[in-house]
C-alpha cells in the first residue's frame, strides 16, 4: 500500500528541507518529496492523510533515559525501558 502525506510543513535539518509540501511512501519507504504528487494508480492502493496544518519530522527519539543496568533494576531495566 503506498501513503501520500499531503500539504505537510516538512522539517529535516539532514535533508536541509524546510517546506510546505507532499510525501509519497510506497513500501514503507520514502520515494518521492515534492509539491502536488499525484496518486498514480487506483485509488484503492492508496491511504492520503492530510496534514494540512500538521508538521512532518523524519523521527523524534526521548534520548534522556536511565536504564539502571547494571545497579537500580528495581527502578528500570533495559527491557523495561
Amino acid at each position: 500500500m503506498k501513503i501520500l502525506i499531503r500539504n505537510g510543513h516538512i522539517v529535516d535539518p539532514f535533508r536541509k528541507l524546510d517546506m510546505k509540501a507532499d510525501i509519497l511512501i510506497d513500501d514503507r519507504k520514502i520515494t518521492e518529496i515534492g509539491k502536488n504528487i499525484s496518486e498514480k494508480g487506483s485509488e484503492k492502493s492508496f491511504k492520503i492523510i492530510d496534514a494540512a496544518g500538521l508538521h512532518v519530522f523524519p523521527g523524534l527519539v526521548d534520548m534522556h533515559v536511565h536504564l539502571r543496568e547494571p545497579g537500580y533494576e528495581y527502578k528500570e531495566t533495559i527491557r523495561t525501558g
